[in-house]
């Protein structure tokens, strides 16, 4: 990470011009536990990292929005800012400023469009899973409020903003559900932070003494394009139809008229169902493993198409159908872990938590199937080398992992993650490091001018 100083030097090598220059940090996050259920409406418990993007940025004249990266990995662009801002290709980094501009824009009614110009750096390692394109959603959208005059906290909450850009992520193409958002925005630092969503509520829970997390890093990187894109919204899809099989389910059992918009207001909304009702009624709703769309359909008392229209999009079809029952396993067991790890956290029961989070990567792995061999290997080697509990964090596929490692075995940990590593010929040294807990994004006020 670059100090304020150098930060506002390399600004000025890249806009010469400029002159009151601002600066935000934002940080990244490990999902303790809760995997893919903010979307369904349903809890999840992540932390913030230490490690974050710091976005450097100033007012420009006109209406141009100038993006540079200190990582040359990234080229550096320019955009106008309007009313309809044209995506660039998939994945490339600038539609991530055009996601919370339009976001904003949109919001706040903005009438006239300002220019910016903005230097991104950081430590937080992208495509690993801990939320770096996320972060830069949430530091392009702070620096666009400062250019606008918005307060941060006072014209707009942390709550408010961050179900905005949650929403405002979609322009890129993926259909997450808020969780990265409120983290980043809401962390406190030491805690992780227990979400709650529709509408969203947050509660904090302090990281447990004698035990720190560790992030390793599998080396495998997620991009969110092509087949990798795919794979991540088959998740969301999916969990669309078990929703509309559950509504039907519940129609035909309660209310013909009653309408389930996400899997998490059966324990949250008017059915207020306890965990045990809710997980009985999903059974009954599922009854088999596998389901194809044209047996989905038929179930829903609608034709092929339109269940592809209104739920799966271009997700492929499985040649043996879609694994509905155990997607909708792993969404209502992880629930209650994450109920369950919460209560660890607040009564520093570091034994179930970590047998929580080893419940979860396994769920993860056979249920919702967004592990790979990269990332289950990691998970052995770090319980070999002494964690309570390891898990991959973020949307799967690659990545990284998170380890409750308890203080006493650190130094055995380290050496033996470090010999796991020189085996696969990576530096252990840059693949894993230690968090315990950041704080969420903020400003760091006026470089110079």
């Amino acid at each position: 990470m670059l100090h304020t100083a150098d930060l506002g030097r390399r600004f000025k090598s890249f806009f010469p011009d400029s002159t009151e220059i601002w600066g935000c940090r934002v940080p990244g996050r490990v999902n303790l536990i809760g995997e893919h259920l903010d979307y369904n409406g349903l809890p999840v418990l992540p932390v913030a990292l230490e490690r974050a993007l710091c976005c450097v940025f100033a007012k420009a004249a006109g209406g141009t929005v100038s993006l540079a990266n200190a990582n040359s990995m990234y080229r550096a662009d320019a955009f106008e800012n309007v009313a309809e801002i044209a995506p660039s290709p998939q994945a490339h980094w600038s539609n991530y400023c055009k996601a919370a501009l339009i976001g904003l824009n949109r919001a706040l009614r903005v009438s006239t469009f300002p220019g910016m110009q903005l230097l991104v750096s950081g430590n937080l390692p992208s495509g690993a899973g801990l939320s770096s394109s996320s972060a830069l959603v949430v530091a392009c959208a702070l620096a666009y409020l400062q250019v606008l005059g918005v307060r941060l906290g006072k014209d707009v909450s942390r709550v408010a903003l961050a179900e905005l850009l949650a929403g405002a992520e979609h322009y890129v193409g993926t259909r997450g559900g808020g969780m990265d958002q409120a983290v980043i925005l809401n962390a406190r630092a030491g805690h992780a932070l227990k979400i709650d969503f529709f509408p969203l509520r947050l509660e904090h829970a302090p990281l447990p003494r004698g035990c720190s997390l560790y992030v390793c890093d599998s080396g495998m990187r997620v991009e969110k394009s092509g087949d990798s894109l795919h794979r991540y919204n088959a998740g969301p899809a999916l969990c669309r139809v078990l929703t509309a099989l559950v509504e039907k389910q519940t129609q035909e059992e309660i209310d013909e008229g009653f309408r389930l918009a996400r899997l998490g207001e059966l324990c949250h909304g008017l059915l207020c169902l306890t965990y045990r009702e809710a997980e009985e009624l999903c059974l009954r709703s599922v009854p088999d493993a596998r389901w194809s769309v044209k047996a989905i359909a038929a179930r829903l008392g609608t034709a092929p198409d339109e269940v592809r229209r209104r739920y799966l999009g271009e997700t492929p079809e499985p040649a043996e159908g879609f694994p509905l029952q155990a997607r909708l396993r792993h969404v209502m067991t992880e629930f209650k872990r994450v109920e369950l790890a919460r209560d660890a956290l607040l009564a520093g029961d570091t034994g179930t938590l970590g047998e929580l989070m080893n419940a979860s990567h396994e769920s993860c792995a056979r249920d919702y199937e967004i592990s790979v061999p990269a990332l289950d290997d990691l998970a052995g080697a770090a319980h070999d080398a002494g964690a309570l509990g390891a898990r991959l964090t973020g949307a799967g596929f690659g990545g990284a992992t998170v380890n409750l490692v308890p203080d006493a075995r650190e130094g055995q940990f380290h050496e033996h993650m470090a010999r796991y590593y020189a085996e696969w010929r990576m530096n252990a040294a840059q693949c894993m490091f230690k968090t315990l807990g950041g704080g969420g994004a903020d400003y760091f006020g006026v470089l110079s001018t």
